[in-house]
């Protein structure tokens, strides 16, 4: 009588991995295809956006006012990352390959980064 309890179980466990793995690979698959469907959205959402905000720049809009909230325009300028090709940059031009000044060097190439100009449009609800 164990011997069959032990098999009704291994049977049991084999069919339940079976079903475990096919519902695995099924749900990878539908995963794989919402990934792929969200990434069309987020280009074709990106696209979108960008020509809002020319629009809303060459108009001179900052908000617009929808149904259920307000879309707003925001511009903001920031500075590049600092490198190390920057810094090194910055240090030559500085000291003229005289490095006694690396304090007063630093301060120089933080001063003189690159400002980058962020556009951005966010959905504010109500």
């Amino acid at each position: 009588m164990n011997l069959i309890k032990e098999m009704t179980e291994n049977q049991l466990l084999q069919d339940n991995f079976a079903e475990n793995v096919k519902e695995y690979l099924t749900l990878e698959e539908q995963i794989s295809k919402l990934n792929q469907a969200l990434r069309e959205r987020r280009k074709k959402l990106k696209e979108l956006s960008n020509c809002i905000m020319r629009s809303m720049e060459d108009n001179d809009i900052h908000h617009i006012n929808i149904r259920n909230g307000v879309l707003v325009y925001n511009s903001k300028e920031s500075f590049k990352s600092l490198t190390k090709k920057t810094l090194e940059n910055g240090l030559t031009i500085y000291f003229n390959n005289d490095t006694d000044r690396a304090k007063d060097a630093s301060n120089v190439v933080l001063d003189n980064r690159e400002k980058v100009t962020k556009n951005t449009l966010k959905l504010k609800r109500f």
